[in-house]
């Protein structure tokens, strides 16, 4: 799915999820508990995502170590801010794979290297949500088959990116595509053992230190008394709310959050309300800020040598 079409029908299913929600969570009583969070939480909190954000700067440098590419840490972190900004405004959020223009170096060199973050994301937050499943049964239900769809596609995604025996089997089912893969083996392949994926799962440890922080801030002011399992729930909100099904999951997000926090007995406007304060505060707000660097310096950045401003 490609521009206008792809984008009206996440807006579509964003609309049908909301007013699926509404029907039963007033949104009265949503603007109400959003009502409860106090401004100093919210900066706190935003400040605390931006920080965060270096963990996922210095990820995606490790990986573009790989391509022979030493991106300071500095503009790596204007160009992640950047990336979320057009994930904000395309359909399935691939807008964030467009950092790699910003790099003043052909695509296909640093083309990987933002395949591979996006992919040590969602490993690292199926992995944060184990427990989640272990230790709350009251979410084994729905959620929990939609997790284990969401983590056999990482893996067939996983073995497509690192298996040559995979590689070789997917050209020969698809001709079309043999010359692409074999540019992408000698990009990609090697990199699930490589020191710089390790380094980037450190990265990534970092982003959802800070980023889960933010998220604790924000549910103190919604929920009088939070759940302590609620916490456990933290890395399933950003895992199964940004499938690339609602317009910058949208409606998706707040669903998942209602599924988790209703039987908990955190209250039914609780969840929405916190997925749309976190949605602001860990996307919206770095995506804005990313979109006004835009036009600076340090949202460019050439390698040495390159002969490219």
């Amino acid at each position: 799915m490609k521009g206008a079409p792809a984008l009206l029908l996440q807006a579509g299913v964003s609309a049908l999820l909301l007013v699926w929600l509404l029907q039963r969570v007033p949104v009265a009583d949503v603007t109400a508990a959003l009502g409860r969070l106090k401004p100093s939480t919210l900066a706190l909190a935003v400040a605390l995502t931006l920080v965060g954000y270096l963990g996922r700067a210095h990820r995606w440098a490790k990986l573009l170590s790989r391509a022979g590419l030493s991106l300071p840490l500095g503009r790596a972190w204007c160009l992640t801010l950047l990336g979320v900004g057009y994930g904000l405004v395309t359909p399935g959020k691939v807008g964030e794979f467009a950092r790699v223009l910003h790099l003043g170096v052909p695509r296909a060199q640093a083309l990987a290297s933002v395949i591979w973050d996006r992919a040590t994301d969602v490993l690292i937050l199926e992995t944060l949500a184990l427990p989640a499943f272990v230790l709350v049964p009251a979410w084994r239900g729905p959620v929990l088959w939609l997790f284990l769809a969401v983590a056999a596609a990482t893996l067939a995604l996983v073995l497509l990116l690192e298996s040559r025996g995979v590689q070789r089997a997917v050209a020969r089912a698809l001709p079309f595509a043999a010359a692409p893969l074999a540019r992408w083996q000698e990009a990609s392949t090697g990199t699930l053992a490589s020191q710089a994926f390790r380094a980037g799962l450190a990265g990534g440890a970092f982003y959802y230190a800070f980023n889960f922080a933010a998220g604790f801030l924000l549910l103190r002011d919604l929920v009088a008394s939070v759940p302590p399992a609620l916490v456990l729930g933290f890395p399933i909100i950003p895992l199964l709310g940004n499938l690339p099904i609602a317009f910058s999951g949208l409606g998706l997000r707040e669903q998942v959050s209602a599924a988790l926090f209703a039987p908990l007995g955190a209250g039914a406007a609780a969840g929405p309300a916190f997925s749309l304060a976190w949605f602001a505060v860990a996307t919206l707000a770095p995506g804005v800020l990313g979109l006004l660097l835009a036009p600076t310096p340090w949202a460019r950045w050439a390698a040495p040598g390159s002969g490219r401003a």
